[in-house]
């Protein structure tokens, strides 16, 4: 990923070298145009494979998942079913799973992020000088702030899911003694607290959510902005000697560059927070998975009729008394 932008530098100075005396061979234009197509295509299909591999270990993550939840709520004590109604547990297989199942795309920017924010500004403090420790101070005052957001939305996120399994649990009891409602005329009382929880608390709490990742999203547009223009701002004022002016080489350059940080300041903050609700989930389902089961030693398993008569004929067909019969009525009278 950092070829790129060392291949563009090469790529606009023998551009600029066709403009003077002395200008480069014309294969080398070639050469440059060739490694940028080749290392382009070479990176697309490795991050495709990237993502092939985490999304299918994503989806086998969910399926264990799943599976285990299932095999749990068929033993559960009668005391655990008192707290994980229909409602808790739809939403564990709805969007608790999920929300583990998805980490796995993009979980490995926690130090793939890091690596390349470090990459990239070693290669800008090579091109535009001690200028670049400007952006590198905003990304850092920008490190507070999207710790805060992140941690505003762990609490929102938490909050909502509560609200969520509250009004789920509402419906399913509703939907589970409709008869007795509609007995008593109870329908309109009954809606209107499953419409207090779904907009009083539920959508208020979504709305907070909402404005707080349009926060996020302003933080990840407006960072790597303001990065790259207090950079060029502030060498042009006080450089613009180190490495030359400002001309097409250095910029396009250090655009590049820019853009090479602006993939890890952005997937950087949603990891964290994908993770954060993929901790919360995997709490939850923990929960679940650690609670009280029924003894299977006090259920007595009866042989099945199938396995009896099979059972009988065998010894039917060995020479027994029996032809292989769960019941036989000799000489009886049915009238």
């Amino acid at each position: 990923m950092t070829m790129r932008p060392l291949l563009l530098s090469q790529m606009l100075g023998f551009a600029a070298s066709l403009a003077t005396e002395s200008p480069q061979l014309m294969s080398y234009g070639y050469f440059y145009a060739c490694c940028m197509l080749v290392g382009q295509g070479l990176q697309s299909l490795v991050f495709q494979q990237y993502l092939q591999v985490c999304t299918d270990t994503g989806a086998g993550i969910k399926s264990s998942l799943t599976t285990a939840i299932y095999k749990k709520v068929i033993r559960l004590s009668n005391e655990a079913r008192q707290e994980y109604t229909t409602g808790k547990i739809s939403t564990l297989f709805s969007v608790d799973v999920e929300r583990i199942g998805g980490v796995t795309d993009y979980a490995h920017a926690i130090w793939s992020g890091p690596l390349q924010i470090l990459l990239a500004t070693g290669l800008l403090y090579n091109t535009l000088g001690w200028s670049v420790f400007a952006g590198i101070v905003i990304m850092l005052l920008s490190i507070p702030l999207n710790r805060r957001i992140t941690t505003r939305m762990r609490a929102l996120q938490s909050e909502q899911m509560k609200n969520r399994d509250k009004r789920t649990t509402m419906i399913s009891e509703a939907l589970s003694g409709v008869k007795v409602i509609k007995l008593y005329a109870w329908e309109r009382p009954i809606l209107s607290k499953i419409q207090y929880v779904r907009e009083s608390l539920e959508l208020v709490s979504l709305s907070k959510y909402g404005r707080t990742v349009a926060w996020t999203s302003v933080s990840m547009v407006s960072v790597p902005f303001l990065v790259s223009f207090t950079t060029f701002l502030i060498y042009s004022l006080f450089d613009n000697e180190s490495h030359g002016p400002l001309t097409a080489r250095l910029v396009f350059v250090s655009l590049a560059l820019f853009g090479l940080l602006r993939f890890p300041l952005t997937t950087f903050p949603n990891t964290i927070t994908n993770i954060v609700n993929a901790n919360i989930a995997l709490g939850r389902i923990h929960k679940l998975l650690t609670s009280d089961e029924l003894d299977l030693e006090s259920v007595i398993r009866l042989e099945s009729v199938r396995q009896s008569n099979h059972r009988l004929s065998v010894q039917g067909s060995s020479g027994s008394d029996n032809d292989g019969f769960a019941v036989q009525v000799t000489d009886g009278s049915f009238s």
